[in-house]
């Protein structure tokens, strides 16, 4: 598996060797990723997770966004769940259903017409392989959701998936993952840093969909890898060589040492990014009126350094737009990806403007520091934080129990996230009568009662 040429090709957008980057310039991948139900405005209420659910009201879901990212100037539409949900069939071609197939396409189709970029999840050597373990045992040395990445015949198989992956449908990339369920720790791949062991399987899967797929965007998203140590940056770098983004997913490169990350970004031959602050999961089973959760002011300080260091890459995930929280965090967010030179807070101001319709100067920022004083009673618990917060439990088939009061909080802080959560409501109640969108203000007091509502039960 030892990398064979230097990649030769790289797609008109990507970062790779690029110059110096400007103070003034936008990202240069602004990606919305989730699995394929994670923007639905209503929710799977007793799907198990992750849904595959694609049908007229999702399809109209995705319409809608896809009118938003132009809007939004986000480029790349990362969707998990395209082909299969947790695991593809021995017979990879059977994985999409003829019917399934159509919508699939017409899906990808509308976002083309919108000059969207469509780029496929895929899990490296491992998240799908379950039922080709369970066939093929012998490629599981000691890790039952991992093919061993020292078996000629696991890459046989994770060629098998590539190509059907670019093959089956028009999508312009992928998004790899290769470390949410670990590695392969046999004696043959433990001679390898977790870091090495993982760029090495990235890159051998890089340069084979360079070499017969060319012009097709090449990430990795590093879910379950951490970047903390120096000693693992010359792996980085030569995986850099070979693809036009990496994502560290929870900011792991700052962990011990918060300047780690702008050495790395310099050494680096790619973009380099992070999900772009805390991310409020998308509860699958939830109804959308359940939490209230901005994260607006976090999003737009973890963005704006990140891109002070020369990070120029992003995915974002989805969110639930049918919840007010959700929708201006997105909508600042985007607007910060593609103009980080403006301030976040002028960007809140915009879109404020244009979602609840407010002219008077007053009224706006008394609204912009009601979101703002929501935000910041949950996050003043978690500050500095990059990666998920999951609301319920992820792996259920039912509406869960409030996790992110649970996990992330302590008793007392859930006292004090009530506490600041109630003294926000009053600010929105105060400034209700001035807001012409009175319905979206409805929304966000049903929100908050919810929130409360959970907070007090756990």
């Amino acid at each position: 598996m030892e990398p064979t040429s230097r990649r030769t090709f790289l797609a008109a957008s990507t970062a790779a060797a690029f110059p110096a980057p400007s103070a003034s310039e936008p990202f240069n991948f602004r990606g919305y990723l989730g699995w394929i139900t994670d923007l639905a405005t209503h929710a799977d209420t007793n799907a198990g997770w992750p849904s595959m659910r694609l049908d007229a009201a999702l399809m109209r879901d995705y319409h809608e966004t896809f009118g938003l990212m132009r809007e939004w100037k986000l480029q790349d539409l990362c969707i998990w769940g395209l082909y299969v949900s947790r695991s593809w069939p021995l017979d990879i071609n059977s994985s999409v259903t003829p019917e399934r197939g159509k919508l699939i396409e017409k899906l990808i189709g509308g976002a083309h017409a919108h000059n969207l970029r469509v780029v496929s999840g895929l899990g490296i050597y491992s998240w799908g392989f379950d039922q080709i373990l369970q066939a093929n045992p012998h490629l599981m040395k000691g890790n039952k959701s991992a093919m061993c990445g020292s078996e000629d015949e696991s890459w046989q198989w994770m060629r098998k998936v590539i190509d059907f992956v670019f093959t089956r449908f028009p999508i312009d990339g992928v998004s790899m993952q290769s470390a949410d369920q670990g590695r392969c720790p046999c004696e043959k791949c433990k001679r390898y840093s977790e870091t090495e062991y993982h760029a090495r399987l990235n890159i051998r899967c890089a340069e084979y969909i360079h070499s017969k797929y060319p012009n097709k965007l090449v990430a990795v998203s590093g879910w379950g890898m951490r970047f903390h140590d120096p000693a693992a940056l010359p792996h980085i770098v030569e995986l850099s060589k070979r693809i036009d983004y990496l994502i560290d997913v929870r900011d792991s490169s700052r962990q011990n040492d918060p300047a780690l990350r702008r050495r790395m970004i310099e050494s680096l031959k790619c973009s380099f990014g992070t999900l772009g602050g805390p991310q409020v999961e998308p509860p699958q089973h939830w109804p959308r009126d359940r939490w209230f959760l901005p994260t607006i002011e976090s999003v737009g300080e973890h963005l704006r350094q990140l891109h002070a260091e020369g990070g120029r890459a992003c995915e974002w995930f989805y969110h639930i737009l049918a919840n007010p929280g959700d929708e201006i965090s997105t909508w600042v967010a985007a607007k910060v990806l593609a103009n980080p030179a403006t301030p976040w807070r002028t960007h809140l101001n915009t879109s404020l403007e244009r979602l609840y319709r407010v002219t008077k100067t007053s009224h706006r920022d008394a609204l912009a520091e009601a979101f703002l004083a929501a935000e910041r009673a949950y996050i003043r618990h978690i500050p500095n934080f990059c990666g998920t917060i999951s609301m319920e439990p992820l792996l259920s088939n039912n509406p869960g129990p409030p996790v992110y009061l649970t996990r992330r909080l302590n008793a007392h802080q859930r006292k004090q996230y009530a506490a600041g959560l109630q003294a926000a409501r009053a600010q929105f109640v105060k400034i209700a009568p001035d807001i012409p969108e009175r319905n979206r203000l409805q929304f966000i007091l049903r929100s908050i009662d919810n929130t409360l509502k959970d907070a007090a039960s756990v």
